[in-house]
């Protein structure tokens, strides 16, 4: 994926060469974490609680996870320009999981998630107009948006305050939700918080 971004994603958009360095990182762990830093850099934690968002890889599959933030803050900036986007995109070697991924770490608020959709949605619809990742993306079986907050969020029928930290232990893998949009792409939308888990 990275190779289709440097080449075919720049030819389609004609861009220059991206000259911004580090944006995958890859690993096999069976369980792991992601943090984005406050420079935007990915960070990859091994022990659970440190990081933004949290993956189980119970078949140690080979994943990749791609700093997309990074790389279109790299390109020119009349390109960049009011152009929103997710954090990371993630993927495995085996073709079974591709992900657009949204990491918060804030009060769960409306304003918070009607922003992380609108990031993950201009990100698809922006990757998903060139061809060959249109391609590469429709080859793996699971395709999901996902957006994670790490501060726990209750559901919407439910105002007591002790649900809050009890939603992430009652449905441990995130909830998909409906959202035509992104599902017109088709990919689902998932939400995490707390303690909820991506499982691949």
């Amino acid at each position: 994926m990275e190779t289709l971004l440097r080449n075919d994603f720049i030819a389609h958009y004609h861009l220059p060469p991206s000259t911004t360095t580090n944006i995958s990182i890859n690993t096999n762990a069976q369980y792991f974490e992601i943090e984005d830093d406050e420079h935007r850099e990915t960070q990859l934690h091994l022990m659970p609680g440190n990081g933004m968002a949290a993956y189980r890889n119970p078949n140690s599959s080979t994943i990749t996870i791609i700093n997309y933030d990074k790389f279109i803050t790299g390109l020119p900036p009349a390109f960049q320009h009011r152009k929103e986007r997710c954090d990371l995109i993630i993927h495995t070697s085996n073709q079974t999981h591709f992900l657009l991924n949204e990491l918060k770490d804030r009060k769960p608020k409306a304003k918070v998630r009607t922003n992380a959709i609108s990031q993950l949605l201009s990100s698809l619809t922006l990757i998903m107009n060139v061809p060959s990742i249109t391609t590469f993306a429709n080859s793996h079986t699971n395709r999901h948006c996902c957006f994670f907050n790490k501060q726990s969020t209750a559901p919407p029928t439910i105002t007591a305050t002790t649900a809050f930290s009890r939603l992430s232990t009652l449905v441990s893998g995130g909830l998909k939700m409906s959202n035509p949009a992104i599902e017109a792409f088709g990919f689902e939308f998932w939400e995490y918080s707390g303690n909820q888990v991506y499982n691949f």
